[in-house]
């Protein structure tokens, strides 16, 4: 597939390869993308060739990660055939995403935030680090989410208290004090951004809040294979350094000084 991101309103022709199929003896192509269907009489669809069919997205009304299905019908297959796993190198369904899952915490107390930074600003901060992402947006920030849920749960250890009782995300916050100074309550500072992204880029290869393991081995006894465990057996842990050097200066400490 040539493009698997859609922007509504913009030129979004989405093309699917396939094999084992000529497009050009179907009597009839219906693609469906969430609600929506589309069919091979409509201006929306376009068989380019026996292998490639082009589906003009840029009018649609989805949003989010769409599993487009593509039924083939010809004289033989009057009930039509499911073609999508035949698309060259995907042995699965074509996802689509359309758009952007999320929503900006800027400070003002946004409704139903669930990010502190966009897609472009990640893509961005990876890009300068050299750090590897995911290829695609809609992977992009389901990781940066998942980021978001690690430092939710780190909120007990950051410095002051919520604005308000109502606000999804833990910041904006008021009484965090930042490199001496106190910081505006509805600010989002850079270190909390930095700190999202670095754990995003951790999370493309694996889960932020089980992520290492401690066996908790007492001994071991090679020749019948037995394994002897400390009291509590198997336990888990989450180290991440580079998350952790981005949060230090929002953390509590018991020694503070604050700069008028």
């Amino acid at each position: 597939m040539s493009q698997n991101l859609v922007i509504p309103n913009k030129d979004n022709k989405v093309v699917f390869v396939f094999s084992g199929v000529d497009l050009t003896l179907a009597t009839n192509i219906v693609t469906t993308f969430g609600a929506e269907s589309y069919q091979l009489a409509d201006a929306e669809v376009s068989v380019d060739s026996a292998t490639e069919l082009s589906i003009d997205l840029s009018g649609t009304a989805e949003v989010g990660k769409i599993f487009a299905t593509v039924t083939y019908f010809d004289s033989a297959s009057v009930n039509g055939a499911d073609i999508t796993s035949r698309e060259l190198g995907n042995s699965g369904q074509i996802v689509v995403a359309i758009g952007t899952q999320l929503i900006i915490e800027d400070g003002s107390q946004v409704n139903n935030a669930n990010s502190f930074v966009t897609d472009a600003e990640y893509k961005a901060y990876a890009d300068l680090r050299g750090l590897n992402v995911a290829s695609t947006q809609p992977e992009r920030e389901a990781h940066l989410v998942a980021a978001i849920d690690y430092l939710q749960s780190l909120e007990g250890n950051i410095q002051g208290v919520r604005t308000s009782s109502s606000q999804p995300l833990l910041f904006p916050r008021s009484g965090v004090v930042l490199y001496g100074f106190i910081a505006a309550s509805d600010n989002i500072p850079q270190e909390l951004k930095n700190a999202q992204m670095e754990a995003a880029v951790y999370a493309t290869s694996g889960s932020l809040l089980i992520n290492s393991s401690n066996n908790n081995i007492k001994s071991e006894q090679l020749d019948s294979l037995r394994v002897e465990y400390f009291p509590g057996g198997k336990t888990t842990s989450v180290n991440l350094q580079r998350v952790n050097a981005q949060l230090s200066h929002l953390m509590k400490s018991t020694d503070t000084l604050v700069r008028t």
